[in-house]
């Protein structure tokens, strides 16, 4: 496996383990949108489209 592909997987993961994912998952659905909870979407998202490429 690729050391860049473990590294955007361990970044992922260490991020949907995080209280910020936690809190930009639920604020969105309770409060509304923040701009610091909608970068931390993007950034998971982000990571999710590069570990897509590396593994196609």
């Amino acid at each position: 496996m690729l050391p860049d592909l473990q590294r955007l997987r361990r970044e992922l993961d260490e991020l949907l383990n995080s209280w910020e994912y936690a809190f930009a998952m639920g604020h969105g659905c309770t409060i509304g949108d923040h701009p610091d909870f909608r970068a931390t979407r993007r950034r998971a998202a982000d990571l999710r489209a590069r570990i897509a490429e590396l593994t196609e």
